[in-house]
């Protein structure tokens, strides 16, 4: 696949995990077209944001499926500082990145915690959920483009979230729902299928 779409634009892989970290790199060095990627939390991610900020220059969206700490934040913020779309929809996301992100990130126009789990280290060092976004992340959220936020207990994918401790297990739902996204670019409709009941080794967290 890879030496076979040089002119690759979207990639969407939410698991990739039988994927080297030299198999990945190589792939990204070939799709210098590259604008759009969907991928899994992995645990080192500076490597593919370096690999991408390096080969990839009209590189614009990127969605995030899993967990997104500070890390992530950090390595987003040092390699890809122009990306102008990020989706962590239903994701256990950190509140020190989404605070770096907001504060940081310049030319980012749209974003998208719809249903996701937001943590904060409490004083004791126990992680805590955050249910409402104060008003200090709104009111930076507010001069994005697109601002995408969901935290309803009403909300089925919130309450999936909760159920799954953050990280969400897409073997278990509908077929359609791991392709859905509150941003229009990123959604995937009805397009594709990946995962069935065999899959839980596949997006198992360790």
């Amino acid at each position: 696949m890879f030496s076979r779409s040089p002119h690759l634009k979207r990639l969407v892989m939410p698991a990739w995990n039988r994927i080297t970290k030299v198999g990945i790199c190589n792939a990204i060095q070939r799709w210098q077209a590259l604008e759009s990627l969907t991928m899994p939390t992995i645990g080192h991610p500076p490597y593919i944001m370096e690999e991408i900020a390096r080969s990839c220059k009209n590189f614009t969206e990127l969605k995030i499926m899993g967990s997104f700490d500070q890390q992530f934040a950090s390595a987003i913020l040092q390699f890809l500082p122009k990306l102008k779309v990020l989706s962590l929809r239903c994701s256990k996301v950190s509140m020190d990145a989404l605070q770096c992100l907001l504060n940081s990130m310049e030319y980012l126009e749209v974003l998208n915690i719809s249903h996701c789990l937001l943590l904060v280290v409490a004083a004791n060092g126990r992680k805590q959920v955050v249910h409402e976004l104060d008003s200090q992340i709104l009111e930076r959220a507010s001069r994005l483009r697109e601002f995408h936020y969901c935290q309803s207990r009403l909300c089925v994918a919130c309450q999936r979230m909760v159920v799954d401790e953050g990280i969400m297990r897409w073997y278990r739902y509908e077929d359609w729902f791991w392709r859905r996204d509150e941003v229009r670019s990123l959604d995937l409709q009805d397009y594709g299928k990946l995962f069935d009941v065999g899959c839980e080794r596949l997006t198992s967290v360790d």
